[in-house]
Formats: structure tokens, C-alpha cells, sequence
């Protein structure tokens, strides 16, 4: 989709396929939310030289690769990876961005990247470390391919990071305080299709619960650099993110990281379609 300015793409079960959802160019003020993808083979979200502010909150994404980013100021709130992350710079290429909630065009400008707001988050991690990148394809965007958000490090733009939980090959941003990692834990995540229903099989331990969470606002995710806005709702209104991707409400002071609020400790299986 290109130009989804204040689109809203949400409730959305995507599976078995190669791209999952595709953002290319303009995505100004969209929101993906609870949203389930698992088992596409190419990755679950790609954002491609978008200039934010996007918000990208609550989906379980745990297809091998979750998130293909050749975007800046973004923001990834409560949401479940169990896939890679991948990063990569577009210099070549300008693209427009916009007025707030408007098509209106201010100005272009190419992808340096970073300037992304990671809050809440649970990453599984892998038993291994990525393969490694084609350098002969990428060396010119600068790609980082890895588990976490470490693969931000050495972006031109800060991102910022809190509140999230880090499992196996999962590895932290050097900037974010206090995460919870626990490297020799795996928490098995499955999904599980019967028929027209699909659960979501885990074993999260107790210390996921100790995550130095707090509710995301439009105040804490402040200003996308480029356009200089914030991230709001399309009626201009500041937003909070307090409910999960049941739609269940969050704790108002210190919410459960990953998609599912108060989500127990230990086996589970939740029934997540």
C-alpha cells in the first residue's frame, strides 16, 4: 500500500504467504494493530522508506523474519517478534512527507534510518545467529540483520528503547535501560492452526513479568525527526495505547510487555484467532 496516510489496518489474520503487510512510501500516521502473522516466507511487515510518525502496536509477528525496515520514525509498541528484524538505509531514493493528516507534500527526503521508538516488546530470539547478508546486494544501504533491537546501534538517527524482554539470540539496544534479557530461555512459541482457529503455544517465564514497562503515550513517543509530528490519532487527538490485542485493558501504570496483558507465567496456549 502506498500513501496510507491515518489508514488503519487491524484485526488481520495473515499467514502462508511472502510479505505480509507492505508500507511503501507515505505511510503518515498509520497504525497497525492486533494484528496475527505467522508462516509467510518473505517476512511479516515490510516499511519501505516511509519518514513516520507510524505505529506499529500489539500484532504477533512469528513468521522466520518479522519485520523488514527500510523506514524511519516508526514506533513498535507491545508487540510479540519471533522472527528477525532486519534494517537497511536508502540513500538513493527521496520520498515525500507530508502535512499532519493531509496529502499535502512539505518536502522529500532518502532514509538514513533509525529515529524508531521501541517500547514493550517481547523478542523470542533464535537457537542461532542470522545468516549473513550479501554484501555484494547491501554493503551501499548499510543493512543490520539480527534478533532484537541492537541492529539499531549504528543508525545515523537515535532510536530509543524501553520495557522490553529479550530471549536466546535477542540482544538489546546499547541506549535501553535496564531490559530484561535472558539468554539461555527459550520460550517455545508455536502457532497452532485447527481448522478455522489458531492458538499461540508459549512458556514465558516469571521474569518476563519484571520488564520496566510504562503506558505509551503520545507524549513519551514524541516527534518523528523528519516531519517534525507526533504520533496521534487521525483526529489529532493524543493517543495512549491501553488496551492489548484481545482488546483487554492495560494495566495504567505498569502494563504487561508483549501483546497479551497479564499473560500468566509458564505454559500456555492461547487462543489467538
Amino acid at each position: 500500500m502506498h500513501g496510507a496516510i491515518d489508514v488503519l489496518i487491524a484485526r488481520n489474520r495473515i499467514h502462508n504467504t511472502g510479505r505480509g503487510i507492505w508500507l511503501d512510501w507515505m505511510a503518515q500516521g498509520t497504525r497497525v494493530t492486533r494484528n496475527l502473522l505467522y508462516d509467510n516466507t518473505t517476512e511479516d511487515l515490510f516499511v519501505e522508506v516511509n519518514h513516520g510518525p507510524f505505529l506499529i502496536d500489539n500484532n504477533v509477528f512469528v513468521s522466520p523474519r518479522s519485520v523488514w525496515d527500510m523506514s524511519q520514525g516508526g514506533a513498535y509498541v507491545h508487540n510479540l517478534f519471533g522472527g528477525l528484524l532486519d534494517t537497511a538505509q536508502e540513500l538513493k531514493r527521496v520520498t515525500p512527507y507530508h502535512a499532519a493528516h493531509a496529502t499535502t507534500v512539505v518536502d522529500r527526503a532518502n532514509i538514513p534510518g533509525g529515529d524508531d521508538r521501541w517500547y514493550n516488546n517481547v523478542f523470542t530470539g533464535g537457537a542461532t545467529e542470522p545468516p549473513k547478508v550479501d554484501p555484494k546486494i547491501f554493503n551501499a544501504r548499510r543493512r543490520f540483520t539480527g534478533y532484537g533491537t541492537w541492529i539499531y546501534d549504528a543508525r545515523e538517527h537515535p532510536s530509543f528503547a524501553g520495557g522490553n524482554v529479550y530471549y536466546r539470540n535477542a540482544r538489546p539496544s546499547a541506549s535501553e535501560v535496564s531490559p530484561v534479557v535472558l539468554p539461555t530461555t527459550d520460550p517455545q512459541v508455536k502457532v497452532v492452526a485447527e481448522d478455522d482457529r489458531v492458538f499461540l503455544q508459549a512458556d514465558f517465564p516469571a521474569e518476563c513479568r519484571e520488564a520496566a514497562t510504562q503506558p505509551v503515550t503520545t507524549a513519551l513517543l514524541g516527534r518523528a525527526r523528519i516531519p517534525n509530528l507526533p504520533f496521534e490519532n487521525p483526529d489529532g487527538s493524543p493517543l495512549t495505547i491501553e488496551t492489548d490485542y484481545f482488546g483487554k485493558k492495560r494495566d495504567a501504570t505498569r502494563p504487561t510487555a508483549g501483546p497479551f496483558e497479564n499473560a500468566a507465567a509458564g505454559p500456555q496456549r492461547l487462543k489467538v484467532w
